[in-house]
């Protein structure tokens, strides 16, 4: 049975509202809410410092404080520079809220839900997917308000470490065949499938995803409103999604156009929901490298597919590998390897984790003598790879390995040193290597 969020609660919709008044993912809304603390105060003190209103200029001081507060909370830096630059983004946003066709903000859910066609979801609520938080973690950068959502809820939060497989439009046979594969692959295990719902590698993702029976669930993630997903070419597998259990989400309102610029804002979300990013096939110049690059920035693991050097179509895919910035997937088989264990997906009646709670204790995850075990690991799999050993590259690996108990870098460099004292690792202009070779069998060249 498809589960679906209730109607949007007072702080959903007062995020729904505030995402109408963007243009896109817009860092001083996120540190506006952040110094309000809540949503519906930020849109209350917008409303109330439009011109004309009542109070209207005490209103935007406050605003302008709350602002401050929110950046500085975020651990960016207040100056009349950001103050100047926020003003102006204010009257943008009080001047979109005049298109609202209500300025009675807290009746809007049926306009903003599409009648019930469309659910939305927020940061507070359960089917909230937690991993969307790291696209906070820059001051360039902001995570979505809400999500506004077709099909079932929970399938956003059913897998803990989503596996998201990307690609151009234009693939070729081979890359649409390895898309189709690692997915069906990856599915039949349990692991939640995210794409963009594009033609070519994207559609592939899905389907290979969706014919692993019963387990197979998938997401797309689409760059403008639910009213607007495309392509019409893809009608049937959209509808597919949303019947065997996945589903169909963006960030952005209903109505809202998919312009070219919303494509490369949406890639970052599909990094940020996936653990692992695996590549399929691309260009030199694709929207698949975009969604690669902003899973680098994001510390995910990124999984590249080579291919035919003589192929433009491979060549996006080969240069990830020949920098250094994705792992090569060697066989379709390998994917079972780089994403976490087998699992079902979580029952409705579970409930997602919450992001917040603390990761366990020594105890729950074998303590400190098995953290070094991962990490040694992790730095066999570089080494067999032939990747450099990095800090972020061995949490990448230890995290998607065992992503029930992730490990957070100042964890990691602290066993890093407790191992480089007890003479396991040895380190040296950022890279880490295994103190003595690898025992026999390892094959960690």
């Amino acid at each position: 049975m498809t589960a679906r969020p209730d109607g949007p609660d007072r702080e959903t919709l007062a995020r729904a509202t505030l995402t109408f008044c963007l243009d896109g993912a817009d860092a001083l809304m996120y540190a506006l809410i952040k110094g309000a603390g809540r949503a519906s105060l930020a849109l209350e003190l917008l409303v109330d410092s439009r011109q004309g209103s009542p109070g209207a200029g005490a209103a935007a001081n406050r605003l302008n404080q709350t602002f401050a507060s929110g950046l500085s909370r975020w651990g960016r830096k207040v100056n009349a520079q950001a103050m100047a630059v926020f003003r102006r983004a204010a009257d943008g946003w009080r001047a979109r809220l005049d298109a609202l066709p209500t300025r009675r903000w807290e009746g809007l859910a049926p306009w903003f839900t599409m009648d019930g066609a469309q659910w939305i979801i927020a940061p507070h609520t359960p089917y909230w997917p937690a991993q969307l938080q790291d696209l906070s973690t820059r001051r360039d950068w902001a995570a979505p308000l809400c999500l506004w959502g077709v099909g079932d809820a929970t399938s956003l939060t059913g897998c803990d470490a989503p596996l998201a497989v990307v690609g151009s439009r234009g693939a070729t046979d081979y890359g649409r065949a390895v898309a189709r594969e690692v997915a069906a692959r990856a599915a039949a295990a349990g692991h939640l499938i995210v794409s963009g719902g594009a033609m070519g590698a994207d559609a592939a993702a899905h389907w290979g995803a969706l014919s692993a029976g019963g387990d197979g669930r998938t997401v797309a993630v689409f760059a403008g409103g639910l009213n607007h997903i495309g392509p019409q070419s893809n009608r049937r597998l959209f509808d597919t999604i949303v019947d065997r259990g996945g589903a169909l989400v963006s960030e952005l309102c209903p109505g809202t156009i998919p312009e070219g610029r919303r494509f490369l804002l949406r890639n970052r979300i599909i990094a940020a929901l996936g653990a692992q990013i695996v590549v399929a096939q691309a260009r030199t110049r694709s929207g698949a490298l975009n969604t690669a690059g902003w899973g680098c920035d994001l510390n995910r693991m990124v999984i590249a597919v080579p291919g035919d050097i003589t192929m433009p179509h491979n060549a996006g895919c080969n240069r990830l590998i020949a920098d250094a910035k994705a792992t090569i997937l060697t066989s379709v088989e390998e994917i079972d390897e780089l994403v976490h264990a087998p699992h079902p997906p979580r029952a409705d009646d579970d409930g997602p984790k919450d992001a917040d709670a603390p990761d366990g204790t020594d105890d729950a995850t074998g303590g400190d003598a098995a953290r070094d075990d991962a990490v040694a690991s992790a730095i066999r799999s570089c080494m067999h790879r032939r990747l450099p050993a990095t800090p972020d590259a061995i949490l990448a690996r230890c995290n998607a390995r065992d992503p029930s108990h992730p490990m957070t870098m100042p964890q990691l460099l602290a066993r890093l040193g407790a191992m480089e004292a007890d003479g396991l690792i040895r380190g040296g202009d950022g890279v880490v290597a295994l103190a003595a070779p690898p025992g026999p069998g390892s094959d960690g060249r």
